[in-house]
């Protein structure tokens, strides 16, 4: 009779930040070929945050459509991201309810959703724990988070509740995550934990010279993090080693279930590029030529819809993001808010006096005039021929006055050399919110023609 082995694997593949649907037909047979060529002891498929929100689709469907691709996909485990906050608490709730993963949320046992603090999985008759996390950060959530729940501190809970699962009996942990990368980084230094799969940042990190990995997918799936946890048993006592490296998408072919079940849902997207968004009346047109030099009509709408979807005050656009080539006649398409529109820029609200608002207004219009730094104003802003800010909100500029202004985050961190705007941030670094806990430009402007439930963002 052979002795039995004393190697057990599990095997991981793991994404985060997933905000469309594109990618998921290559990862199911990524999912598959992981499942079956050279098999370990146990297969996990797990997302850290931010899968329910925001996308186009998910302004349509509150994430019905992602998590029905999650459960066909096979997902195991996942952990919130702050922008599952984005959905109204009531979806929420209903989404993690269709979810067949276990939700984990270690550091927020009050929340009142369908969750485990810990999850212990079964690896051949060993059995290893896994903990997930959520950041804390007030600055992320535009409200109490989560429908009021309490966030602990992330790294806190998951060395206490791995202390508490090896004291079980566990021989490993891993830990999912959605904080900042220097929030991992000091976890992964401790050593609490055998695997971090983390999310948040939209870029990959393979980290691998901490006392433990330290993985990070890139966003929406465009590669995999595939990892392994290795555990060599000898003499009774048990040791595990991991492994992580990035695994393209790209190699992989679609899946053809999984390609119909994501055009299904893609659908009312398809949808939406003829559909028109805003009859015009007659003689009025719309227009964004010479949007590096005047203000144009496209400039207004967009720096006004996105003035009211984030519940802002006021509304700025850099002339340089639209891109328009023809005038808008009788209608406006949501295939002309993209022709606009083409980049993924992330709207925030930023909190400065009026005197900043009306300087850097004044500076985009001559000083970078002829370059997307151009300042378009929303419909309640006045800006005379010599370019200087006379009114916002419909009222008189008072230049002490703090404004909630609707912005891309780019310009305040030095996108378009905007000089009133940076130095403005320089000095007060934390009126601008933190990179991705804004809004898309199109997402944002397109909730404003759906009737939207109101402000999204910081």
């Amino acid at each position: 009779m052979n002795a039995p082995s004393t190697e057990r694997r599990l095997r991981i593949v793991a994404v985060n930040d997933v905000y469309v649907l594109d990618e998921l037909p290559r990862l199911a047979s990524l999912v598959q070929a992981a499942r079956t060529q050279d098999p370990a002891d146990r297969l996990l498929v797990t997302v850290a945050g931010d899968f329910l929100a925001p996308s186009l689709l998910s302004s349509l469907d509150e994430g019905r459509g992602m998590v029905d691709c999650l459960n066909a996909l096979g997902v195991t485990h996942v952990t919130l991201g702050n922008h599952e906050d984005d959905l109204e608490f009531a979806d929420l709730l209903a989404r993690l309810e269709e979810l067949h993963a276990q939700v984990l949320l270690t550091n927020a046992p009050d929340f009142r959703g369908r969750h485990v603090g810990t999850d212990v999985v079964d690896v051949g008759g060993l059995p290893v724990g896994l903990v997930g996390v959520v950041n804390g950060d007030p600055s992320l959530y535009r409200r109490p988070p989560f429908g009021g729940a309490t966030l602990g501190v992330p790294n806190d809970a998951v060395v206490a509740e791995a202390q508490r699962l090896r004291a079980q009996g566990c021989v490993a942990v891993v830990a999912l995550t959605h904080q900042w990368l220097q929030d991992d980084r000091a976890l992964a230094k401790l050593g609490a934990v055998e695997l971090i799969l983390g999310g948040h940042e939209h870029e990959g990190y393979l980290e691998l010279d901490h006392a433990v990995p330290l993985a990070k997918a890139p966003l929406n799936a465009t590669s995999a993090i595939l990892a392994e946890l290795t555990l060599s048993t000898d003499s009774g006592v048990t040791r595990a080693k991991a492994t992580a490296r990035f695994e393209p998408v790209a190699g992989y072919p679609e899946d053809g279930a999984m390609r119909a079940r994501v055009e299904q849902h893609l659908a009312p997207v398809r949808e939406l590029e003829g559909r028109t968004l805003l009859s015009l009346p007659a003689g009025l047109v719309l227009t964004s030529a010479g949007s590096r030099l005047q203000q144009t009509s496209i400039g207004t709408l967009v720096a006004s819809r996105l003035r009211d979807a984030l519940g802002a005050e006021v509304g700025i656009f850099n002339g340089g993001g639209l891109r328009g080539d023809t005038d808008r006649r009788d209608r406006l398409t949501y295939a002309d808010c993209c022709e606009e529109l083409p980049f993924d820029n992330e709207a925030v609200v930023v909190s400065m006096p009026g005197a900043v608002i009306r300087e850097a207004i004044r500076f985009s219009r001559t000083e970078r005039r002829g370059t997307g730094g151009f300042l378009q104003v929303d419909d309640a802003a006045r800006v005379d021929d010599a370019h200087e800010l006379h009114a916002l909100c419909n009222a008189p500029l008072d230049p002490a006055r703090e404004y909630r202004v609707a912005i891309v985050r780019d310009l305040m961190v030095g996108g378009d050399k905007l000089v009133p705007l940076m130095n403005f941030a320089l000095a007060h670094p934390s009126a601008v919110p933190p990179e991705t806990t804004g809004l898309d430009v199109k997402v944002a402007i397109l909730r404003t023609f759906a009737g939207g439930s109101g402000p999204r963002a910081h």
